[in-house]
């Protein structure tokens, strides 16, 4: 527990660095890599979407956390303009249509006020978007012939399962306890383990992949710490800060593996 605070206070003194995502792209110069890329930090940003919703409700760092739902409603705005104007073909165009569709009643709600019952009701929009932003993240590794294609859909997606499992804790925080939300965390904390395993041992890591994968794994266990955690504002302050590290580290990660040459 002591170092589990010692710890705490690092990541406090690294709250609200983490910007949600770099520097956008002209459509024409995304290469398919870069989309898969895109298409998967989508996926990403529904659940930082409802975190940082669910943060402001409750009134936890409430400047930092509008800022970061704005941010990340954003973001997503911009790069589903991209992907609709890179798509490659019309299976992608139909699938980017999908998740335009889908976004606008999620956008709407995550736009308004901070309340529990708009919590519930982007509860009940998230799955479909989330998943119609992984299928679309599919259908694009798949024209990848390279491997780097599949590591960096598994990169990205850890990048989600990071946001999702701190919004299911601060669910729970808020008082939204349920046997789902128990079932989810579960399933998640198994998956980002399972995938953090399949990154470290990729033989196309480099030797900075393999040092900041190595960085994501000591982060992973204090973040499972906290996940055990609960009952005080503290915890959920170690929650918040400890998923903002992964998430951090793991788009670095995820942009390492963008940059690997074609095979």
């Amino acid at each position: 527990m002591k170092n589990l605070r010692i710890h705490l206070i690092a990541l406090l003194a690294c709250a609200g660095i983490f910007l949600v995502g770099p520097e956008l792209a002209s459509a024409a110069d995304i290469t398919l890599a870069q989309a898969i890329n895109k298409a998967g930090r989508q996926r990403m940003l529904t659940q930082r979407i409802i975190k940082a919703y669910v943060q402001v409700g409750q009134a936890i760092t409430p400047q930092i956390s509008k800022r970061q739902l704005d941010d990340a409603v954003r973001l997503f705005e911009a790069q589903l303009g991209e992907l609709r104007k890179s798509a490659p073909d019309e299976r992608s165009r139909r699938s980017v249509a999908r998740v335009d569709k889908l976004w606008r009643p999620f956008k709407a709600v995550a736009t308004g006020s901070a309340d529990r019952r708009g919590a519930e009701r982007l509860l009940a929009l998230d799955e479909k978007l989330v998943n119609a932003a992984h299928e679309l993240t599919v259908e694009l590794q798949n024209r990848s012939a390279s491997p780097a294609g599949r590591l960096v859909n598994i990169a990205g997606r850890q990048r989600m399962l990071s946001q999702r499992l701190a919004k299911y804790y601060l669910l729970r925080a808020w008082g939204m306890e349920s046997a789902l939300v128990s079932k989810e965390i579960g399933s998640a904390r198994t998956e980002f383990d399972g995938a953090l395993a399949a990154l470290r041992s990729a033989p196309e890591n480099t030797a900075e992949i393999n040092q900041e994968l190595d960085a994501v794994a000591v982060q992973w266990e204090w973040f499972q710490n906290a996940l055990g955690l609960q009952g005080a504002a503290s915890y959920v302050l170690i929650v918040v800060h400890a998923s903002e590290a992964i998430l951090s580290s793991m788009e670095l990660v995820t942009g390492m593996y963008e940059q690997l040459p074609a095979r």
